[in-house]
Order: C-alpha cells, then sequence, then structure tokens
C-alpha cells in the first residue's frame, strides 16, 4: 500500500555535519544537492534531516523556508505538522498503561468506551446495511489498523461518506471555501461517535488505515483520568525534554511555525483542500506550492481544541522526534530516563499481521509487516528497500517519515510540509542515498 511504501522529508540555511567514519565529504554532497534541487525547483517548501548513529549525530541538514511569500527560513528549531508520525507516540503511551497492568493488548475496547459495544459492520455482500460483527474490536485491533475503522479520505464507499456526513474528522481540515475545522467535540465524544459509524470489516481480518489511535487517545483518557494531552505531557514529552512537541504550537514558538503548502487541485475527504476565497480553475492545474495553512493564521497556534488526536495531531521539531526515535532505538531508555521496558519495545516493533493471507499483505509490498503503530521491515530484499531487517518506521501527511534501524544503530528523521505525501519519493530517495553511503 502506498501509505508505506511512501512515508519520508530551506534559502537558505544549510547546516551540515557528520562523521568521516559513517559518510565522506562526497556522500553528504550527494544527498545535500539532491534534496536542495527538490527545493529549488519549487516542489517542497523546505526539507530537514537528521540522521544518528550510535546515538551521536552524523548526518544534519536544514534547506529551505518555513513560509516561501514572506521569506522566513526553516532552521533547526522549525516546527512541523507530524500527521500521522503522531501514531507511534501514542503507541508508546499505550505500551505504558499495559507494561504497568491497566491495560490488555486483547481487552475489548468496549470496556473504556461502551459505545463499542454496539459497534455493527458493514454487510459484506450489500453495502446498504449493516450487520453485528463476528466479535467487538479489542485495543490489539486499534493497534494494528485492523478494527474496521477507516479514515473520511480513504475512499467513496457508504461508511467514508457516513464519515464526512457526520464530520468524524478527527484532524484540522478545510476544503476550498471553508474554514480549516474538525470535530468540535472532546477526545472521547470523538471516540463515541466513531463507533456509532460501522466497521468496514469484521474486526482482525483486514489491515484498513483508519481513526485508530485517535479512539486510543480517550482510552488513555478513561484509564488515567488525565487529559490526553497531559499524559503525554508528564509521561513522555517532558521527560525526554521533547520541549517543542504538543497539540498546538506554544506561545513562545509561534515564529518557528511553517506553512503547510500543496500544488495542484489537492482532495482530502472528497473535497479539493485551499485557502479560503481560492479559484478552482486557478489551482486545478498548477505545478507552483500553495498555501493551504499560513503559519501565522493556522488554528494549530491556538490551544483551540480539547480533541487531542493520537492519530494525526501533534506538532513537533526534528530535534524532539529525534529524542523520540533515539529512545526507542535505546530499547525505551535515553539519558538515564526509562520510558519503556524494552520487553514493551520488541512487543511493540514486531509484526503482528498475518502475513500468509492475502488481506496481510495489504501493503501492496512483500517483506513488510505492522507492529503496534508502527510499520515493520520483515525482509528488506523483498520489500526493495535500503536498510535492514527488524526496522520500524512510519511517516505522516505532509511527506515527513522516520526510521529506526537496530541493527545498524541508527535514527533518522525528515521533516518538510508538503501534502500529498504520496507525490515525490523522498522516503525511499533518503534511504538509499544514506544506507549507500555509509555502506561506501
Amino acid at each position: 500500500m502506498r501509505v508505506i511504501q511512501v512515508l519520508v522529508l530551506g534559502t537558505f540555511l544549510i547546516s551540515t555535519s557528520l562523521s568521516a567514519l559513517s559518510l565522506d565529504d562526497n556522500d553528504q554532497q550527494r544527498i545535500v544537492d539532491h534534496f536542495n534541487s527538490y527545493v529549488d525547483e519549487g516542489k517542497i517548501p523546505n526539507v530537514s534531516i537528521l540522521v544518528k548513529q550510535d546515538n551521536n549525530e552524523i548526518f544534519r541538514h536544514v534547506y529551505g523556508y518555513a513560509d516561501v511569500a514572506s521569506k522566513k527560513p526553516a532552521d533547526k528549531n522549525t516546527i512541523y505538522r507530524i500527521y500521522s508520525m503522531t501514531k507511534p507516540v501514542t503507541g508508546v503511551a499505550i505500551m505504558q498503561l499495559i507494561e504497568t497492568g491497566k491495560l490488555r493488548l486483547n481487552d475489548k475496547v468496549s470496556e473504556y468506551i461502551p459505545a463499542f459495544k454496539q459497534t455493527k459492520v458493514l454487510n459484506l455482500d450489500f453495502d446498504d446495511y449493516v450487520v453485528k460483527p463476528k466479535r467487538e474490536v479489542t485495543i490489539r485491533d486499534l493497534l494494528t489498523h485492523t478494527s474496521g475503522l477507516t479514515y473520511s479520505w480513504a475512499g467513496e464507499g457508504p461508511v467514508h461518506q457516513m464519515y464526512r456526513k457526520f464530520n468524524i474528522r478527527p484532524y484540522f481540515f478545510g476544503a476550498l471555501d471553508s474554514e480549516i475545522s474538525k470535530f468540535p467535540g472532546d477526545t472521547c465524544q470523538f471516540a463515541a461517535l466513531a463507533a456509532s459509524a460501522p466497521l468496514l470489516h469484521n474486526p482482525g481480518e483486514k489491515w484498513s488505515y483508519g481513526i485508530n489511535m485517535d479512539v486510543l487517545g480517550c482510552v488513555v483518557e478513561v484509564i488515567t483520568g488525565m487529559s490526553f494531552a497531559d499524559y503525554l505531557e508528564k509521561n513522555i514529552f517532558k521527560p525526554l525534554n521533547m520541549n517543542s512537541t504538543g497539540f498546538s504550537v506554544k506561545p513562545s514558538e509561534k515564529a518557528s511555525f511553517t506553512t503547510l503548502y500543496t500544488s495542484g487541485m489537492y482532495r482530502r475527504d472528497g473535497e479539493p483542500v485551499g485557502q479560503i476565497g481560492a479559484n478552482y480553475a486557478d489551482v486545478e492545474f498548477s505545478k507552483s506550492l500553495r498555501s493551504i495553512d499560513p503559519f501565522n493564521k493556522s488554528p494549530y497556534l491556538k490551544d483551540s481544541s480539547s480533541l487531542y488526536d493520537g492519530g494525526s495531531g501533534l506538532v513537533s521539531s526534528i530535534d524532539d522526534y529525534s529524542l523520540f526515535s533515539e529512545m526507542l532505538l535505546n530499547n525505551g531508555e535515553l539519558n538515564g530516563v526509562r520510558i519503556l521496558s524494552e520487553a514493551s519495545v520488541e512487543l511493540m516493533s514486531r509484526n503482528h499481521l498475518d502475513l500468509d493471507r492475502s488481506e496481510a499483505v495489504s501493503f501492496g509490498v512483500s517483506g513488510l509487516g505492522f507492529g503496534l503503530t508502527v510499520g515493520v521491515v520483515e525482509d528488506a530484499g523483498q520489500a526493495g528497500v535500503y536498510g535492514s531487517d527488524g526496522e520500524f518506521f512510519w511517516g505522516g501527511a505532509a511527506s515527513t517519515t522516520f526510521w529506526i534501524d537496530q541493527e545498524k544503530n541508527i535514527t533518522a528523521v525528515l521533516m518538510t510540509q508538503y501534502m500529498p505525501s504520496n507525490k515525490y519519493p523522498l522516503r525511499e530517495e533518503l534511504r538509499a542515498l544514506l544506507y549507500s553511503g555509509i555502506s561506501n
């Protein structure tokens, strides 16, 4: 599936540092030149890359604009919408609850969100009515995207249409001539609404990307009695010194926020996305970058929503997310602070899909699996990717990505702000350039 294959990235600030043991000057320059060309050709607004090996920085590069119109340069402090890179953070929160005995993988979600006791499934023979599912949705189903929940933008079927009709959208969304907004309730109100819509399929039978982690945010709130935002701040962000990460941009860091861009007629939820007042005809075939969420007018600048979406809601800096990645590389510990047990990281990062079933290889690529909120490279050769067997990774809708390679002790994070994420093969190209350079 393309969402896995395509997981990964101003002028003009350039900052590059590396270890001669890992990358020589030529390898460094090849990476710099390659990604700078995307910015110079106007395809993406900026690119920021941070690679560490053995917990030491071996490559850092920042180039382009955080905002093209005002020529505000991107730098190491730039803050990005990380969208689905929020999911592994939610995964860590859930694993913390599991390893302390407060939650179990096979628990029914209805134990924490009673509305899921009544959830129905779309009849597989007749799309115009629903039936009782073969079993209830479990915590494991949510963590592995096998629950039957979906995203409103992920298709045109009756379930997707229902999501659109009832605004089952956890993320900030704006169509042409509309304000950027999302579901107006809180985290658990959203989860209850999601439970009222039918599932795409019976739980556990298929992999279907969806709002699973947003529902898990409510599970955390019910168990802990804290808001999901407060839980993450206390148990993950503060201990790791991830000071620029949260569900909104901190007032003191507003100047570091980015503008979000697209080109052409980008669609989400079946509707064209753009600024208020944009003309459909003017943007349909445009190749130039077009702002769809300005850095100085974005809803992320205000703490205006009580829906803390665990699937797509966080903003972060490249250094913050690199710290999170290092913690996972080190089996749950960083700088003397333990966030997860080694056993939890191992369970989270191993494949949980039945790869012998045709539905399981729903990514369209052999050799890839899915763990608990992260993709897993089962066989790099079959998958046709540079890297190591056992890697785990994920990316975001604005073309961001990260991966963790425990065999080579590498963490890599790439940030930019361009949608959709499958327009350019930034993620695959970074892997090829980095690993070919290191192997030299």
